[in-house]
């Protein structure tokens, strides 16, 4: 991160300045600015502490703040892929709901639908019928719950393969080694 991306973003930053700084005051970031140089004469004025000594601590809370703010998107985006899988998931659990109860309803409706009956074969159609049905209904619902989930696989397709491609870049980094 650069002090540019600070500087322009002062007032989202200064709550993260005042964490790492508790003797600076709002004042004081006020008429700070943003400028690195002033923020500098503040640690310094504040502290009693050298003026590279200032600039190291502001380093130093710079690359911590990049750090987090690297983490958080990555969190970020794993919570999202997490989020949709989630929705799938509710999805195909309402999918499920609706099925067993759709099959419950029509299993209810056998005892009455054969009292109707006036001889085996009568019965035996309709037991025909409810198991076909039945077997229909079981194969378009799976089919649908499949296509939710595979849809939701191809979404988290191309994070996956960023995420491995990060890991070849941190290899790389490692001389190869893990």
């Amino acid at each position: 991160m650069n002090w540019e991306r600070v500087e322009g973003n002062w007032k989202d930053f200064q709550g993260k300045v005042l964490q790492q700084w508790s003797k600076l005051t709002n004042d004081d970031l006020n008429k700070v600015k943003g400028r690195r140089d002033a923020l500098s004469g503040k640690l310094q004025q504040r502290y009693h502490i050298a003026r590279e000594a200032a600039e190291q601590q502001i380093e130093d809370w710079m690359l911590a703040v990049a750090e987090r703010t690297e983490s958080d998107r990555k969190a970020e985006s794993v919570q999202a892929l997490y989020g949709h899988w989630f929705e799938c998931i509710l999805d195909v659990q309402r999918q499920s709901i609706e099925l067993m109860s759709e099959r419950m309803r029509k299993a209810m409706e056998l005892p009455a639908r054969f009292a109707e009956c006036r001889n085996p074969a009568d019965i035996a159609k309709i037991q025909t019928v409810f198991a076909s049905t039945m077997l229909s209904d079981y194969f378009e619902a799976g089919r649908e719950m499949l296509s939710v989930l595979t849809a939701a696989k191809q979404n988290s397709e191309p994070d996956r393969r960023g995420t491995a491609g990060e890991q070849v870049q941190r290899r790389k980094g490692n001389g190869g080694r893990r």
